[in-house]
């Protein structure tokens, strides 16, 4: 006699197959799911079209918006996709997502008496369809953000053929749609490329500098400073300036710029202050780093070396971590000191504070945000405190914004602290809120 399956192991099976298969953010399924619907069509028709939709930079939204946006951004692809269906291509067309959480969609449209492949009303399709998608997302929910939102929507379309598996074909013609999508790729990278050179060799940024607390007297002991591409382009967020630098080979060129910028704006430092300079590992082998860093002494506007304290955060260009510990003795022995910028993002923190040994240990944000009602990282707040004294460094956190989080910070032993409550980032050295 066989036994029994539990019935909840049956539903642990379902929502397990569910997910693998079914989007509950957009409510769309998977191609994989569609498939038998879309075999379907060939009863009525002999073509069968696919569009297909793509945000570009789609990662780049969620690493600076955070993942609330990214999934509204979907949900609101969605809802267009749903209008559309009756209106830009047929109601029985059916919609699918390549990727569950993904931000690639598929429209397989019927092409119902076509006798060739319909690709001249599939252009229309995807024309019509990009014009909606730019019209929506160019209104006030989204129209502020950095990158601007661009679609890539290509078409292509396949026919029922006996000896091939559908699934392959129609993977393929996914494929096909989205390499069309993309053909405008190659001129829109070079002309993005061509831009940021002109901001480079023009000195087209802004520097805007945020003071950092010392949270036993409240006092200012210095600023970092950030920088900003030109307003209302595609390069006012420094994320996406140094990303696009990197992929056109001028980071090199765009960290010296930032540097020489950052330097002659804090020539006002009071006595005692710190300048928080942020920096790429990869700068530390080039031998216009330092001459960038000494050579603006005797101008009239140096920052001597015991000022500055040089953070690094692009932990995963660090390649030979006994190499990177040698430079920075060569920093330290000039007089320049170190910080290790978001430390508990991932354990390669760790092992830069264990090879390095820096003198500031700076707190990412999402450590700080709610910590007052968050257990866990307060703990993980006071076991860094505590790994920091033992190295004879000190601890910032970054991000505060709320007086709760800053009388948690405090009571986790931080010694420092920066954020909105305080100030926000100014072109002029601002000054912190004096009641704080």
């Amino acid at each position: 006699m066989g036994q029994t399956v539990p019935e909840d192991h049956i539903r642990t099976e379902y929502l397990r197959l569910k997910a693998a298969v079914y989007d509950p953010n957009t409510h769309l399924q998977s191609v994989a799911a569609v498939v038998d619907t879309v075999r379907g069509f060939f009863d009525a028709t002999r073509w069968v079209g696919v569009v297909h939709i793509e945000i570009d930079a789609l990662a780049r939204v969620e690493s600076i918006y955070g993942w609330q946006v990214y999934d509204r951004l979907l949900r609101a692809v969605s809802a267009v996709l749903h209008e559309s269906r009756g209106e830009i291509f047929p109601r029985e067309s059916v919609l699918a997502q390549n990727g569950i959480y993904g931000g690639q969609f598929v429209v397989f449209a019927p092409a119902a008496g076509e006798s060739r492949a319909p690709l001249d009303a599939l252009e229309r399709t995807a024309r019509a369809l990009s014009a909606r998608l730019a019209e929506r997302f160019g209104g006030p929910e989204f129209h502020s953000m950095a990158p601007p939102l661009t679609f890539h929507v290509g078409y292509a379309a396949f026919a029922d053929r006996p000896f091939h598996r559908l699934e392959r074909l129609i993977y393929r013609t996914i494929e096909e749609a989205r390499r069309l999508g993309f053909q405008g790729e190659p001129s829109r990278k070079l002309r993005e490329q061509a831009e940021l050179r002109r901001i480079i060799a023009d000195g087209d940024i802004e520097i805007v500098f945020q003071p950092v607390i010392d949270l036993r007297d409240s006092r200012t002991v210095g600023y970092e400073a950030f920088c900003r591409g030109p307003r209302d382009t595609v390069f006012e967020r420094p994320q996406t300036m140094f990303d696009g630098a990197r992929d056109a080979g001028s980071s090199r060129d765009l960290d010296l710029l930032c540097h020489r910028k950052a330097l002659h704006g804090a020539k006002s430092l009071g006595p005692g202050e710190m300048l928080f300079l942020n920096a790429l590992p990869t700068s530390l082998a080039d031998p216009s780093f330092l001459d960038n860093l000494n050579g603006q002494e005797g101008t009239g506007r140096a920052v001597r070396s015991e000022k500055i304290i040089l953070e690094f955060a692009d932990r995963n260009a660090i390649a030979d971590y006994e190499l990177f510990g040698v430079e920075i003795q060569e920093l330290r022995a000039l007089g320049y000191r170190v910080a290790v910028d978001n430390v508990g993002t991932g354990s390669s923190s760790l092992q830069t504070i264990t090879e390095v040994r820096p003198d500031f240990i700076k707190v990412d944000c999402s450590l700080i945000r709610n910590i007052q009602t968050n257990l866990v990282k307060q703990e993980l707040l006071r076991s860094l405190c505590q790994v920091a004294r033992s190295i004879e460094a000190s601890v910032v956190a970054q991000g505060i914004e709320l007086k709760e989080e800053l009388d948690a910070v405090r009571n986790c032993g931080t010694d420092f602290g920066q954020g909105f409550l305080f100030a926000f980032p100014a072109r002029d050295l601002p000054t912190a809120k004096p009641e704080i």
